[in-house]
């Protein structure tokens, strides 16, 4: 098995930036037009995605049989790297497991009680680990010092949170676990949230920030408009973007 000592590290290689926060956007749809429009708003990277249970998501609701040749598309034309986020529709199983892994792709992105070890060990891809509610503090940090793990990916707000404010709640605990980890932190954008929150969140301690697109509005203009309002927060400076 190939080492990632040898292979381009293109997610290490974006949180380890000192002067730049990375920008990750998921799609809301394996759609070539979503990926180049989060290319052309700025974003680093971007995550396809399959075998997700979010009702707000249906373009992602499939299996990788079913998503092969839309992922296979825009792989083939992104300008950008591309990670591919696995849901817990079904359990993931070492024969559909080597089919993703030959795609190439950038980074793998799972919750940890979703991930199953031959993932966590497999380097051929690097792993951005998400932590979900109810994570206890020990085993988060247990997970960050894994040898596997890249970074991890803070999605700590509950199903029947997702409607509510971004809370300074919220934003004490993402400092706390930026703190706590032993990998880059990043940021998952789980709520509506205006460009006061996301300066607030840059600030946090957080090393970079994941655009949910199931807390956006959909469509394709509204997806753009989105990624160009986070990428004008999440700066190429690393800095919050003082207000005009």
């Amino acid at each position: 098995m190939e080492s990632l000592e040898h292979l381009p590290r293109p997610l290490a290689g974006l949180v380890s930036r000192a002067e730049a926060l990375p920008l990750v956007a998921s799609l809301p749809q394996n759609n070539s037009d979503y990926a180049v429009a989060a290319a052309e708003a700025g974003a680093d990277a971007i995550m396809v995605g399959i075998d997700k249970t979010d009702a707000s998501l249906p373009g992602l609701f499939g299996s990788f049989d079913l998503m092969e040749d839309s992922i296979d598309a825009i792989l083939g034309s992104s300008t950008v790297p591309v990670g591919i986020s696995i849901g817990d529709s079904r359990p993931l199983i070492e024969e559909n497991w080597e089919r993703i892994v030959a795609k190439r792709f950038s980074f793998v992105n799972m919750y940890a009680h979703h991930m199953p070890p031959f993932v966590l060990e497999d380097d051929r891809v690097e792993k951005l680990v998400s932590i979900g509610p109810g994570y206890m503090l020990e085993q988060v940090r247990r997970i960050s010092e894994m040898e596997g793990v890249c970074a991890l990916e803070a999605a700590i707000v509950a199903a029947q949170g997702k409607t509510h404010i971004f809370s300074a709640l919220d934003l004490a605990t993402l400092g706390v676990l930026a703190r706590l980890s032993a990998k880059p932190l990043l940021a998952r954008t789980q709520k509506r949230m205006g460009p006061v929150d996301i300066r607030s969140v840059v600030r946090s301690g957080i090393r970079g920030v994941c655009v949910d697109a199931a807390s956006l509005e959909p469509g394709i203009e509204a997806y753009r408009h989105a990624i160009t309002t986070f990428r004008s927060q999440v700066n190429p400076s690393g800095t919050p973007r003082k207000q005009p």
